[in-house]
């Protein structure tokens, strides 16, 4: 990669203690010292007011860390938000993933002419307008992606989790819902995280967004664009998404003071940002979370939405569901996934895990009743990633249990040692396992799907059709587990 031009070193502005977020939750943080108070965004429009009130709220800075911005309904709300932020003077800092903001470097430039708001991309591909050939010619180093998703305000919010920015994340588009997990967490995570933000924000990898390309806005290019927002913005007043918003489960809460936070010990797990640099793996994410995932007492409830073991992986689980730990695992269907190539490195796995005494669950593609979990619109997929230990201890973040976050991608998490918390996720994803999911069996050696709502019993991948079939048949014929 050619040299670029020195940025800036900058850190995280100290906590906002003259801010009304701050105010409003002093005497609880006052009460629970050195530990996190966490409260669970499982609906996707509650979890997109929460970001919006948050930003209302920022009096000192906002930060965020994400994979995927999209240029749509929510992405534009969103960036609408933090404009009106920048200008009541809270420094924004907004880090992307390069691969994943291609088509937006116009619009992003021009927000970063703004003085409050910088923007800075990972592992940014220096040919802007040939990202396919330069991914072609510097795969060693652009296969390198940052999948962390957090979203920090005045040093005393954070939001974690596995959503990223963009319609189907947050139940605003009609032909796919992700039905998705993050935390609200306030306390002693926080700065955790705000420490992480600045490791990646200040890292060899990450570059401004403005010395990456040679488009300078002129003046009036500028003025077209505010333009151009202030048409969106009036016309976004008509949207159904948007009055949808108002009657969010998450406002009718604060406004009755009705809100129950989980407290309990909890430390933030991330990759280096250089992870791939790094000889020593202890550093890596998959190597903290592993202690945890080898001395389960009792339960495993994985839920992961691209779940490729690989035989290590496999290895573990099986060794500890015959030791006689219930090891439960929720992923996708082939219907419902939106990687095909992910099931394909994963179907190879189910008839040896199932043999073992693990227990597959797989999300149904069609909708139901939406809910407030991981249902969603005229398809739903799971997108959620969390491990529960024991029911004592939760992990959810942005990691798979698949070889891309292992050891490609840099990941990041929350962990909570919070036994009511850990049983609440748990009894809310059981709740909607018979209604919501495929259980897989073993019979006489063959794989069965029970859909225990119907009592129905498929013998082969349902509601999935030929062509899907097919195409994870050719796929799982092809040596590419390690990038999945």
């Amino acid at each position: 990669m050619p040299e670029l031009p020195a940025k800036s070193i900058e850190t995280a502005h100290p906590l906002a203690t003259n801010s009304i977020l701050y105010q409003t939750v002093k005497g609880a943080l006052e009460q629970h010292p050195e530990q996190t108070g966490v409260f669970p965004l499982g609906d996707g429009v509650d979890a997109f007011v929460a970001r919006l009130l948050l930003i209302e709220s920022a009096v000192s800075s906002i930060d965020l860390q994400y994979y995927i911005y999209r240029n749509d309904e929510t992405g534009r709300l969103l960036t609408w938000f933090l404009l009106d932020a920048a200008q009541r003077g809270v420094r924004v800092r907004l880090l992307l993933d390069d691969m994943t903001s291609a088509d937006m470097d116009e619009q992003l430039i021009a927000l970063a002419r703004h003085p409050n708001i910088s923007i800075r991309l990972f592992n940014p591909s220096i040919e802007r307008n040939y990202r396919g050939l330069a991914m072609l010619f510097g795969f060693s180093r652009l296969n390198h992606r940052m999948h962390n998703k957090s979203f920090t305000v005045d040093n005393v919010m954070t939001i974690v989790g596995g959503r990223n920015i963009g319609d189907e994340y947050f139940a605003a588009n009609r032909d796919l819902e992700f039905g998705d997990f993050d935390l609200l967490a306030m306390g002693d995570a926080v700065p955790q995280v705000s420490d992480e933000f600045d490791r990646y924000w200040n890292a060899d990898s990450t570059h401004p967004i403005e010395v990456l390309s040679d488009h300078n806005p002129t003046q009036a290019e500028l003025e077209a664009f505010a333009l151009r927002v202030a048409e969106q913005r009036e016309q976004s007043k008509s949207s159904e998404y948007v009055k949808r918003l108002a009657e969010s489960q998450l406002l009718a809460n604060l406004q009755s003071d009705n809100m129950t936070w989980f407290w309990g010990k909890a430390l933030v797990l991330v990759d280096p940002p250089d992870k791939l640099a790094q000889s020593d793996k202890t550093t890596w994410l998959l190597s903290q979370l592993l202690p945890y995932l080898t001395q389960v007492e009792s339960e495993l409830f994985i839920i992961s939405p691209y779940f490729v073991p690989t035989q290590s992986g496999a290895d573990l689980l099986t060794i500890l569901a015959q030791s006689g730990k219930r090891v439960r695992v929720l992923t996708n269907s082939l219907a419902a996934t939106d990687v095909l190539a992910v099931h394909a490195g994963y179907k190879q796995y189910r008839k040896a895990l199932l043999a073992a005494g693990v227990e597959i669950y797989e999300v149904k593609a069609q909708a139901g009743k939406r809910s407030h979990s991981w249902r969603g619109s005229s398809k739903s997929s799971l997108h959620a990633k969390s491990f529960v230990f024991d029911n004592k201890q939760i992990f959810v973040g942005s990691f798979n249990f698949d070889p891309r976050s292992a050891a490609v991608n840099t990941e990041l998490g929350l962990l909570i040692t919070q036994p009511q918390f850990s049983r609440h996720v748990t009894h809310n994803i059981e709740e909607k396992l018979t209604t919501n999911t495929y259980r897989l069996a073993l019979e006489e050696g063959d794989l069965v799907w029970w859909d225990d709502a119907t009592k129905q019993r498929y013998d082969s991948e349902p509601d999935a059709g030929f062509w899907r079939v097919f195409v994870a048949d050719f796929l799982g014929l092809l040596p590419i587990e390690s990038q999945l």
